[in-house]
């Protein structure tokens, strides 16, 4: 697994030792404990390995299914295998921000198995916490070897199994939600009594707002870049057509109220894009798609469909560069015509990334830097063609994009702003 993306990877003496906790009783609470400890959403998980497995790849989709992420049984896509496992470890522990994990039964550890372990630990500065039951001292030898020749007795921390029952209470959570809770869903915001006066008035106190700082900060008429990232923000989470054209009038009546022209296109109600062929990607929407698929680039890609709506054949173009390190913003290049050709290539359409799913993106984005891929190489690689059916079907989740195949341009890409 190669350490070539930001954050760097971490110095041993700046990473906590790792802890070895020997139970030579094999006490199932202490094992209960550990489980009782570890709380995704603070950081700690405890994984406790396929009985039987050799191989690295199990245990990498072990721990991804303590992250609450399918590795096994996929409905329909391939199970992930053992390089892409452990890639995809490593991104989302980084973006969850995992700082604590605990292996049970780390007896049974493989040289491979604790190797990873180790790269693992020095590309996320975790914690380390082994649960050892040796039957026999020659087993305990043996685990002793494979610690050291992985590195990870450097500055080693030893816990007897009364040490750890305290070392585990210390750590319990206040709360542990099993889930995140969401609200109740809503009536679309155009059902409701002048819902379309109200997201009228809202797209103009934006465009206004918006045009304000932009001429404090450069003054000048905004870039067509920008302008596509304000739409876009402006629209991705709409709830419904009737509200984005709400909220895309009241920008032009903002922005004709400061002497400027926005124009877009007359079709609009059969156009594609932000709030238009896409429905609202919320922490829910988040938080349903990325239980069934566990690799970052098909998640990405996933997510990438509902926010932005674009069509297939300029998702599939998304190239790893395209998308910034922060996740905010995606790029996707746009088909020559005849103005552009490959020397003079198109300007890219811009999409705000809606921030439930920038984790997404930035995984999609580590996991390709892990593979040591040029920035010039697909983002969503191996998310398209024959597998994009069964990723969708894996996510149970409606993709307006995949029924709105509108061949031309999206619709904040076709957008002008211009002096009136």
């Amino acid at each position: 697994m190669p350490l070539t993306f930001t954050p760097h990877p971490f110095h041993p003496a700046d990473m906590p030792p790792v802890t070895l906790i020997t139970d030579e009783t094999d006490d199932v609470e202490l094992a209960r404990a550990a489980h009782r400890s570890a709380n995704p959403a603070r950081g700690r998980i405890a994984v406790d390995p396929t009985p039987a497995t050799l191989t690295s790849a199990f245990l990498a989709r072990d721990i991804l299914a303590a992250l609450g992420r399918t590795a096994y049984a996929p409905t329909r896509a391939p199970v992930i295998t053992a390089a892409p496992a452990w890639r995809a470890v490593a991104c989302w522990f980084i973006v969850d921000g995992i700082r604590e994990l605990t292996v049970l039964r780390a007896h049974l550890l493989t040289p491979e198995r604790a190797e990873q372990l180790s790269v693992l630990r020095e590309l996320t500065g975790i914690r380390l916490i082994l649960l050892a039951a040796p039957s026999s001292a020659t087993q305990a030898a043996r685990l002793g070897t494979c610690l050291a020749e992985t590195g990870l007795t450097d500055g080693l921390l030893r816990l007897t199994a009364d040490d750890a029952r305290a070392f585990f209470t210390r750590s319990l959570p206040t709360t542990t939600p099993l889930c995140p809770t969401f609200p109740l869903s809503a009536a679309p915001v155009s059902s409701q009594p002048g819902a379309a006066r109200s997201q009228y008035r809202a797209g103009q106190l934006a465009a206004c707002t918006w045009l304000a700082r932009h001429r404090r900060a450069t003054g000048q008429v905004p870039a067509q870049r920008d302008l596509e990232l304000f739409l876009s923000r402006l629209t991705c989470l709409s709830p419904d057509p009737a509200t984005t054209l709400a909220r895309i009038r009241g920008a032009q009546g903002g922005f004709t109220a400061e002497g400027l022209r926005l124009s877009v296109p007359h079709a609009l109600a059969t156009a594609q894009g932000p709030g238009l062929s896409t429905l609202p990607f919320t922490a829910r929407t988040a938080h349903h798609i990325s239980r069934a698929v566990p690799g970052p680039p098909q998640l990405a890609a996933l997510a990438s469909l509902l926010f932005t709506g674009a069509h297939l054949d300029r998702l599939v173009q998304a190239r790893v560069d395209d998308i910034d390190p922060d996740g905010r913003f995606l790029a996707l290049p746009q088909p020559e015509s005849a103005e552009f050709d490959h020397h003079n290539p198109p300007p890219p359409a811009w999409y705000a990334v809606p921030p439930s799913a920038r984790p997404f993106l930035r995984a999609a984005r580590m996991f390709r830097q892990l593979e040591q891929v040029p920035g010039h190489f697909h983002l969503f690689s191996k998310s398209f063609g024959y597998r994009l059916e069964a990723l969708v079907k894996d996510a149970g989740h409606l993709i307006p994009a995949l029924s709105h195949l509108h061949p031309g341009p999206a619709w904040h890409h076709q957008a002008r702003l211009t002096h009136r």
